[in-house]
């Protein structure tokens, strides 16, 4: 039969690998009371205090500047008032029309509907010849496309 001392020690090198393991059921595991588990616990966490260093905090970024961020975009989107009224319009018209001829959509397709609007309409608003607007154009037509050919990404 095992002595207490054996059974504390198997007890605390367990909690120190497992932190947080439920004491009392450590405790039935390792034949000792609950109450001798916390106490137990309690040392070798103790113990253990210096032995590890915390983990190195990474740095956080810097946050943007967001003035000068919106002040970018608008340079690239033009105002964001006018863009938004010149893509609520086409929206409202896809909408509108979509339910005067009883048109469904599956989420995804009105959702790339909705976001190549947003591209057309940043590129009518704004700076024509930013690739990106493009781009999107074509991937969010490419997704819908794919998953009507049974590709879903």
């Amino acid at each position: 039969m095992k002595t207490q001392s054996s059974k504390s020690k198997k007890f605390m090198e367990y909690i120190m690998n497992h932190p947080q393991a439920k004491v009392a059921a450590v405790a039935k595991k390792f034949g000792i009371t609950p109450s001798l588990g916390y106490q137990l616990r309690k040392k070798a966490l103790d113990n253990q205090i210096g032995v590890f260093a915390p983990p190195e905090m990474v740095p956080m970024p810097p946050v943007p500047d967001v003035n000068a961020t919106l002040d970018t975009r608008a340079q690239s989107y033009g105002k964001f008032k006018d863009g938004a009224a010149l893509m609520q319009s086409i929206k409202r018209s896809m909408s509108e029309h979509a339910a005067k001829h009883n048109k469904f959509f599956a989420d995804d397709q009105w959702e790339a509907l909705e976001m190549i609007v947003h591209k057309i309409g940043r590129i009518v608003n704004g700076n024509p010849d930013v690739v990106d607007h493009w781009v999107d154009i074509a991937g969010y037509a490419t997704l819908i496309a794919d998953r009507l050919q049974g590709r879903e990404r």
